[in-house]
């Protein structure tokens, strides 16, 4: 995919206040922010792949500074356009080659966004603009739960140990969380050999990619509004665990919460 595709899909993709989603995923967005909001007192701040208008209020009130990054220019914007009364610092850019200088940030986010990315150049890059003592915070879909769908233009997606060994690597000292159970009737080794049929049969038997898709997202439930200020999103019960099993199959998020 060429840089314009992959800014266009990043584009299309980007959630915003307004746009119709399945319910449960409003729960997703809130419980994520809740997260970054909990490490985000006094920091300075920087969001890479910044998206949409969401959560930003929140953060820039309790923040020394934000600053956002995304390779859409439109959705720079957009942000720009949303939030003009915030002091924001918004900037077209590619979080494998960043423009700023070492050591200017607290805290760094990545939500949902990381399997777009060449891992080794954006942990490389993050340790180097993060001061010292600074933590990293993203999150990642487990690839491993049953029925597991990779986003439109994703690189790769890694396990939760190929994680770990990755910031390692880089000598980061982390905390891996997980949250959001799979909910099923069927049990999941039975649930997980029904999906991996379905999947065969609507792709490599009837070549019915789009069907399938479209079939993975009516399971998800109905559409709702996204919100526009995170108060205003359904309450939720959820709550995230330090993760028991490298191998977790349960859990449809993982949180990483990474010490430089």
């Amino acid at each position: 995919m060429d840089k314009k595709s992959f800014e266009g899909v990043m584009y299309e993709y980007t959630e915003w206040p307004g746009d119709q989603i399945p319910y449960n995923d409003l729960h997703f967005i809130s419980h994520r922010y809740e997260k970054v909001l909990s490490l985000s007192d006094s920091k300075d701040i920087l969001e890479i792949g910044s998206g949409s208008s969401i959560a930003k209020k929140e953060i820039s009130t309790v923040a020394k500074s934000y600053t956002g990054i995304d390779i859409s220019k439109e959705n720079i914007l957009r942000i720009n356009k949303e939030c003009k009364d915030l002091n924001l610092s918004l900037y077209v850019g590619n979080a494998e080659d960043m423009l700023f200088d070492d050591n200017s940030f607290d805290l760094v986010i990545a939500l949902a966004m990381v399997y777009y990315l060449d891992v080794d150049n954006f942990l490389s890059e993050v340790k180097r603009v993060l001061r010292p003592g600074g933590t990293l915070f993203f999150c990642t879909s487990n690839m491993d739960v049953p029925g597991f769908m990779p986003a439109p233009g994703s690189k790769k997606y890694f396990s939760v140990n190929e994680w770990r060994q990755l910031l390692n690597k880089f000598g980061f000292k982390t905390n891996i969380e997980v949250a959001f159970p799979q909910k099923s009737f069927i049990k999941l080794g039975a649930r997980a050999k029904l999906i991996s049929f379905m999947k065969l049969l609507f792709i490599n038997v009837l070549g019915l990619s789009s069907l399938w898709k479209k079939t993975r997202e009516l399971s998800k439930g109905s559409l709702i509004e996204i919100p526009n200020e995170l108060n205003k999103f359904p309450k939720h019960q959820v709550k995230s665990s330090q993760i028991k099993d490298l191998k977790d199959k349960t859990h449809k998020i993982i949180y990483f919460t990474c010490f430089k």
